[in-house]
């Protein structure tokens, strides 16, 4: 006659075997369901989230853009706002998004390229929907003695090929040109006005008594 503990495991045992054929059962049944074709909308929809995110990785592998600059390229592209919504969320989701980033190098370039003022480099990255959280750290880097020191290069950049003529000008009228051709100059680069007359008035006389 068995014992007591030893029929428990046998029936503990059987029932286990019994629960793992059960689930080996399901499995082969969930296995072998005739899967249901996608339905047309979904794909077609899938398939144009697809299209867009490859066409924003096109965009990003010449460089590094914001997010709004990619929403702005897909507004006129006409692409419907849902697709570009999760297009730019799959770009985001993937760690290809950063206007932190966006901000720092757009300012760096900017400034190395064309010397443009802080507000220039605003408005730049304004109109390109960067929040003012990220243009405003971008702009710490440097300070007002950086943007000076910028202002004053770009304008020697300008009078050094005028030496000779500036050296010639007994009446000052090369002067005069001068000046309002740099102050249009920096007008256009966004320096402020009186920072424009200051450095202006200073790199002339320092030119013009050589």
């Amino acid at each position: 006659m068995r014992s007591e503990p030893a029929s428990q495991a046998q029936a503990q045992a059987q029932a286990r075997a019994t629960a793992q054929e059960r689930l080996r059962e399901r499995t082969r049944e969930i296995l072998e369901r005739p899967r249901a074709a996608p339905h047309p909308e979904a794909a077609a929809r899938e398939k144009a989230v697809v299209h867009e995110c490859r066409y924003l990785m096109r965009l990003l592998s010449t460089r590094r853009r914001s997010a709004g600059e990619m929403r702005q390229r897909l507004e006129q592209r006409a692409v419907p706002a849902a697709i570009a919504h999760e297009a730019m969320a799959r770009i985001d989701r993937a760690g290809l998004v950063d206007d932190a980033a966006f901000a720092r190098e757009w300012v760096t370039q900017r400034r190395d390229l064309r010397a443009l003022s802080d507000e220039a480099l605003r408005r730049e990255l304004r109109a390109r929907e960067v929040g003012d959280a990220h243009i405003d750290k971008a702009l710490a880097i440097g300070g007002p003695g950086d943007e000076e020191q910028r202002c004053r290069e770009l304008v020697r950049t300008r009078l050094r090929p005028e030496q000779h003529r500036l050296d010639d000008d007994p009446d000052g009228a090369h002067r005069r040109r001068m000046a309002r051709r740099l102050d249009a100059l920096l007008t256009r680069r966004g320096y402020p006005g009186d920072l424009a007359v200051r450095v202006i008035s200073s790199e002339l006389r320092d030119a013009t008594t050589q």
